[in-house]
């Protein structure tokens, strides 16, 4: 039975990267970018595939800016835009399905505080036994130091967990703690070696896995 699950905050639970992309377009227009030089898909893509700080490298560069202004001017804007974000389509259900089969829900996120209070927000916070923000300061996935933090710290088995997250370093984190993986991938962007891992485009997939694991 799969019920121990580990999940990844931006782009799993929440749906926060058309903010996240939205306050990086414009910290580049406040930083003297035309807006009809930017690509708002091709900022996602970067995000998504790799991360944020791969996006400021990259973008900094073919806009000829200053790596670090770029940084600052969206670390002071993401947060106000990403406070309207709201959870995927069928999140809800999954975390209550979890709690219903005797099972935890974790999560492991590189956002800080914001992440849980977005949660709080929409009432889903109750459904977490644990959260491991930016503030404890474990290493960044893939390396799985928070994950097996979470694991050693309740003494979780390992064949009943799972880590979720939409992006390949999620996956890779979870491999790395020997636990197994499902990748929420709606829009089909991430190419992974591993190709036994569980793919899913919507929670509907996820939610009938995780019950199918149980019967």
């Amino acid at each position: 039975m799969i019920n121990q699950i580990f999940w990844d905050f931006d782009g799993t639970l929440f749906n926060t990267y058309p903010n996240m992309v939205a306050a990086f377009r414009d910290s580049l227009i406040n930083l003297g970018i035309d807006e009809i030089e930017i690509d708002d898909n091709d900022i996602y893509r970067t995000m998504r595939k790799s991360s944020v700080g791969a996006a400021i490298q990259k973008f900094s560069s073919q806009y000829g800016i200053n790596k670090i202004f770029l940084q600052n001017e969206y670390t002071k804007l993401e947060p106000e835009y990403v406070n309207s974000s709201k959870p995927f389509p069928g999140v809800m259900d999954v975390l209550k399905l979890v709690l219903e089969i005797g099972g935890s829900n974790y999560l492991l996120t590189h956002r800080d505080e914001q992440a849980n209070q977005l949660l709080a927000n929409y009432d889903l916070l109750p459904y977490f036994k644990d959260t491991v923000t930016k503030s404890q300061g474990f290493k960044r996935k893939p390396n799985p130091e928070s994950l097996l933090y979470l694991i050693n710290k309740y003494s979780i088995n390992l064949s009943a967990a799972v880590m979720i997250g939409d992006r390949k370093l999620d996956v890779e984190a979870g491999n790395n703690a020997n636990i197994f993986s499902y990748l929420f991938d709606p829009d089909n962007l991430i190419i992974l070696i591993n190709k036994q891992t569980f793919r899913a485009s919507n929670f509907e997939e996820i939610y009938n896995k995780i019950k199918n694991s149980a019967i």
